[in-house]
């Protein structure tokens, strides 16, 4: 009966009590996806951890990381990446971020839903000497038709490397290497930015050989 009781008063709030304000309505629907992550370690409590779809640049997400809320300046950014990955209009194409084991944040991508090429990318991205920067680059791909498939993972402030490939199932390369550090700040990198050689490499196998 007390919840029949609470539920009849819901219903009975006007319109405007469910409405969002002005601000909220402007950018909530951008929302794709949001974490309290403990990341820097010079600070206190978790990180808000916020991916918002672009409003600039079509097909692309911003990634936004907070101070904790309860920190003093509350909420003040850590990191403004605008247009940093992809973030497709259908399912399977929605950007996520989530926790390394290291402390790192991952910053997963991809299109998996449709299309003869299903792909994914990950950004790890460190803190380091008062910034985030991408510290890792880790992508694979697949041709539906063929079952090839390619991946590449590169430590980007090492330069430390490795590249995989199979066609028809079968492997076709497996290769490790080192290439110059190539780590810059995250707010720099955006969806355009050059995939590192071994995997432009990796992805040539499949995509154009």
């Amino acid at each position: 009966m007390i919840r029949l009781a609470a539920a009849l008063v819901l219903l009975a709030l006007p319109a405007a009590a469910q409405t969002l304000s002005p601000p909220e309505a402007a950018t909530l629907p951008r929302v794709i996806a949001t974490a309290c992550l403990d990341l820097a370690e010079v600070h206190n409590g978790c990180e808000q951890v916020i991916l918002l779809a672009s409003k600039v640049e079509p097909d692309t997400a911003d990634l936004i990381v907070l101070t904790d809320w309860r920190t003093t300046p509350p909420s003040a950014p850590l990191l403004i990446a605008r247009g940093i990955v992809f973030n497709g209009p259908m399912w399977g194409m929605a950007p996520s971020v989530e926790q390394a084991e290291n402390g790192s944040l991952l910053l997963q991508s991809g299109q998996g839903g449709i299309g003869g090429a299903p792909w994914a990318q990950t950004l790890t991205l460190a803190w380091r000497d008062g910034g985030f920067i991408v510290a890792g680059y880790t992508w694979s791909a697949y041709i539906r038709a063929s079952g090839d498939t390619a991946e590449c993972d590169v430590n980007l402030i090492t330069g430390d490397y490795s590249i995989g490939a199979t066609r028809a199932g079968a492997p076709f390369l497996a290769q490790s290497g080192r290439i110059a550090p190539v780590a810059m700040p995250a707010a720099h990198w955006v969806i355009d930015t050059a995939a590192p050689a071994p995997c432009a490499e990796a992805a040539r196998l499949i995509f154009e050989d």
